[in-house]
């Protein structure tokens, strides 16, 4: 998300907070909640172990990451819970896929699963991109979430938090219909090429946009409050 002091509704970042974006922070994310996930269902697939208990083992990785977060900071880490319900659905997903139509839509459930949660967590007192956003941004630095918790407090903060979890909802969920409507209008060698390249362009456009739009909204409010003041 860049340097935390730029994503601040006030003229300065809050006194205490971090100096700047540091990628250590995100490495446990990163290593037990996407990599470890991935390595262990290639792997075991790799050898000839079935993609129901290829699911099942990859997700034990970031189940025990979640209870390692519980233990010492008393919290849940909230990416790992995400990767272990997309675990679960592809699980069950794959109980089910008896012909090659559900075969091919059954990702389809991991993102449209993904944007109803996004969209969801908008009646939540915090939506979910914040909790994500947090996860990259402060990882177990204590200093850092508190840093990224006090920003709450500022309105335009919130509203543009609320608007970022609306945008990703609406983006994976959209996501799902076009891979359904792929999976009906297209042969399953196309899908099978069309559906990646999909997922990898709205991912990479969302990131992009996502941490562009919080700082934008930074700077109007930073411009009007300057207007004001000297007004």
């Amino acid at each position: 998300m860049g340097e935390e002091g730029r994503m601040s509704d006030a003229p300065t970042v809050p006194s205490g907070s971090p100096p700047g974006f540091n990628f250590r922070v995100m490495l446990p994310t990163l290593i037990f909640d996407i990599a470890l996930p991935i390595i262990v269902f290639n792997v075991l697939s790799h050898y000839g172990v079935s993609v129901l208990w290829s699911l099942i083992a990859s997700g034990i990785v970031p189940a025990l990451n979640n209870l390692r977060v519980w233990v010492t900071q008393r919290r849940l880490d909230a990416l790992g819970i995400i990767v272990v319900t997309f675990i679960a659905v592809g699980t069950v997903a794959s109980l089910i896929s008896g012909n090659v139509f559900f075969a091919l839509i059954k990702d389809s459930f991991l993102t449209g699963t993904f944007g109803l949660i996004c969209l969801g967590s908008l009646l939540a007192p915090r939506p979910l991109m914040f909790v994500i956003m947090r996860q990259f941004v402060a990882g177990d630095d204590r200093a850092r979430i508190d840093w990224w918790n006090s920003l709450w407090q500022y309105p335009g903060f919130r509203k543009d938090v609320r608007v970022v979890t609306f945008v990703w909802g609406i983006a994976y969920v959209a996501e799902a219909f076009v891979r359904v409507g792929f999976a009906l209008v297209l042969t399953p060698a196309m899908v099978v090429t069309v559906s990646p390249i999909l997922s990898v362009s709205v991912l990479v456009l969302l990131i992009l946009w996502s941490p562009r739009y919080m700082i934008a909204g930074r700077d109007r409010r930073q411009r009007e409050q300057a207007a004001t003041a000297t007004g």
